[in-house]
């Protein structure tokens, strides 16, 4: 769909008759990759729409008004919503696109029914402190993007109780293929827009994070904040960033169970 931002691809599955769900992938990623292992129990309970970023390495071309100084997040996803002409919005996100999802509930909060953040969610500190951390997990293999190398960096990535490496080689070579072609620079006009708590908690009833916990001492500030804004989150055991993939059974459980309590459905 044309956007004022550039042409963005959706990929689609499900009823429109039930309730609709956007979502979005992380960096590095695309839709098609991004939820494969968790679609077909999805889309038997919501109306689907898996959004390519633009920027990231799916089917989404941005135009001329894509830039740090233009584009804007919040009015990119309103043209789709727009377009798709659908209401009452659940959202699904993880890592970046967890902040997309969220970011979006505090700006768009009486259109949107409930959000679920995957392994991310509000900024909180320094962002490129925090790109900087991720990079260097990936160091030094991200220098040299050859096969044995993503596998490290999935290895990295993953939780051991997992085996996702082992357990579904189809996918992690199609991971592989979007990884090594994607130019991470081509996300830089995403701004990202700091945590401010007595905003952010006013939405926090429409909110789960869930968080994998392989390596989790490592997102203890992220914890801190959730347990200080007496925010829904939960830990999944045998997950580490790739949360859906590693655990996706669990995972579309908890989804599905959060989006439609109360729902009547």
């Amino acid at each position: 769909m044309k956007t004022q931002f550039g042409t963005t691809h959706c990929i689609i599955s499900g009823n429109k008759a039930n309730p609709p769900l956007l979502m979005f992938h992380g960096v590095g990623d695309n839709s098609a990759v991004m939820w494969i292992l968790n679609i077909q129990e999805l889309s038997e309970h919501f109306y689907c729409i898996s959004v390519d970023t633009l920027g990231g390495p799916g089917k989404s071309i941005p135009n001329k008004n894509f830039t740090k100084k233009e584009f804007n997040q919040v009015e990119w996803i309103n043209d789709i919503v727009r377009q798709l002409e659908i209401s009452n919005i659940n959202i699904l996100g993880i890592s970046n696109g967890a902040y997309m999802a969220y970011n979006y509930l505090t700006y768009e909060s009486n259109t949107i029914n409930k959000v679920v953040c995957l392994e991310g969610g509000m900024v909180i500190g320094n962002p490129y402190k925090n790109m900087i951390r991720t990079v260097l997990i990936m160091f030094p293999h991200i220098l040299l993007p050859n096969r044995s190398n993503m596998i490290a960096i999935l290895k990295k990535l993953s939780s051991p109780e997992s085996n996702f490496i082992n357990n579904c080689p189809d996918v992690v070579n199609h991971m592989i293929m979007v990884m090594k072609s994607h130019n991470q620079k081509a996300m830089f006009a995403h701004n990202l827009e700091k945590y401010k708590k007595e905003k952010e908690i006013l939405v926090r009833d429409k909110l789960l994070f869930l968080i994998g916990n392989y390596k989790v001492d490592n997102k203890k500030e992220f914890i801190d904040v959730l347990e200080d804004g007496r925010y829904n989150y939960k830990i999944i055991k045998g997950a580490g960033h790739g949360i859906n993939h590693e655990q996706p059974k669990t995972v579309n459980s908890e989804i599905i169970q959060f989006l439609l309590k109360d729902s009547g459905i």
